[in-house]
């Protein structure tokens, strides 16, 4: 698997656990069509990242404890989301940015 591909299932994830729409273990291995201990692994591997990923037997769904946010690519500290958008031709999409910066981040922080 190419490395933007494993960027892009990480990405998926994250909007799963995110909007709490993972469902159980074993759903969520289907929905991401892998199996339940590769979502075992790189949930562990997320979590040694920073990532507060929690399992809540309430809503069957792996979550976030808080508010994260994650961002992968390339960016320009010295332009605004505004700027980006007058730069890049009024795109500011996520595929405009090259991919290779990793950041989890108490949405606060963003």
């Amino acid at each position: 698997m190419s490395f933007l591909k494993k960027v892009e299932r990480i990405e998926r994830m994250h909007s799963l656990i995110k909007y709490k729409r993972t469902g159980t273990p074993e759903q969520f291995a289907q929905k991401m069509g892998l199996s339940q201990s590769m979502i075992y692994l790189i949930i562990g591997e997320l979590k040694k990242m920073g990532a507060p990923i929690v399992y809540s037997k309430y809503r069957e769904s792996y979550q976030y404890e808080y508010p994260v946010h994650f961002k992968f690519g390339f960016s320009n500290p010295d332009l605004d989301e505004q700027q980006l958008r007058q730069v890049s031709g009024g795109h500011a999409d996520r595929r405009v940015k090259l991919k290779a910066i990793l950041t989890i981040l108490p949405d606060s922080a963003a």
